[in-house]
């Protein structure tokens, strides 16, 4: 059993935890707030538990936290399915300095698998990610759920089938670095032809201003749209874009500043050594976490 006698034990016990919990449910819930929203409760019944009736403290933390998150998120879908426009996951933002972490890299999840993921029921959703990304054994998620092994194998083949697009992934980061670079630089001078040489010819723009912030509220599709909708926001508000390099969800991605002012989040898809995809989170109530890296100090 895991003595749970007082209060700084518990805390100690959590605090091990917490960076896994924290990934848990941020791969669950798509949400920088509700995660740690989750955390905050899942602390509160963690430290209510008598002494002494937990077998062991990973497990029964991440049963805790994978049931508050399914909650969260069974509650989430309704407001999603009303949602504004494109509703996009909140970033995950560091500054590439501190970049050299393996743990954390490993713990990022790409914005295209979290899109990827919202294909997924909860309960599928719930099952991949704790065997795809927690690596927990058919056992040990049926423990979680409530369910049979079986059945949860018979989820994660359901879910693996919805799953048909292979998120993209970057082999090289300095590579994606420096794609994102080139794109803010051509940006800023208005260079039609050198950002439609960074893009695939197939690229997208995704946009979440969630109905607070005049975003592009349907997708741009092709290298000369999304070119030329660049272009065409600084001509028509007079004024021009800024950017800082930074990680986004373990990627290359920028913020970006129009007339100065902290306007969005860009985070990139690479595939074949070009841009395939810009995702901008664009909502102010997603950024809040973020605000701080609005100056361009950030590395």
């Amino acid at each position: 059993m895991t003595a749970l006698a007082d209060p700084e034990t518990a805390l100690a016990a959590f605090a091990g935890e917490r960076a896994r919990l924290r990934a848990l449910a941020y791969r669950l819930l798509g949400s920088v707030a509700e995660a740690e929203d989750t955390l905050q409760d899942a602390w509160l019944r963690w430290s209510a538990v008598a002494p002494g009736s937990v077998g062991s403290a990973p497990a029964f933390l991440t049963t805790l936290v994978t049931r508050l998150a399914l909650d969260r998120l069974r509650s989430a879908r309704v407001a999603r399915e009303r949602y504004y426009g494109l509703w996009l996951p909140e970033p995950e933002v560091a500054g590439w300095a501190d970049g050299t972490d393996e743990v954390a890299d490993a713990e990022s999840v790409p914005i295209a698998m979290l899109l990827l993921l919202e294909r997924l029921a909860p309960d599928q959703r719930a099952v991949f990610v704790l065997r795809e990304a927690m690596d927990l054994d058919y056992a040990e998620i049926a423990q979680t759920l409530g369910k049979s092994a079986e059945a949860c194998r018979q989820i994660l083949r359901r879910a693996r089938a919805r799953l048909a697009e292979p998120a993209a992934t970057i082999s090289d980061p300095d590579a994606g670095r420096r794609l994102a670079d080139a794109f803010a630089e051509a940006s800023v001078r208005r260079d039609y032809a050198a950002i439609v040489a960074l893009l695939s010819d197939d690229a997208q723009w995704l946009s979440d201003g969630g109905g607070m912030v005049r975003t592009a509220v349907n997708p741009l599709f092709g290298a000369d749209r999304i070119a030329r909708f660049l272009m065409g926001v600084q001509r028509k508000r007079g004024v021009g874009f800024g950017f800082v390099p930074v990680r986004v969800n373990g990627g290359p991605g920028l913020l970006t500043e129009l007339g100065g002012s902290f306007r969005s989040v860009l985070a990139f898809d690479i595939a074949g050594g070009r841009i395939r995809r810009i995702y901008q989170i664009a909502n102010p109530q997603k950024l809040e976490h973020v605000a701080g890296f609005g100056d361009t100090g950030v590395q």
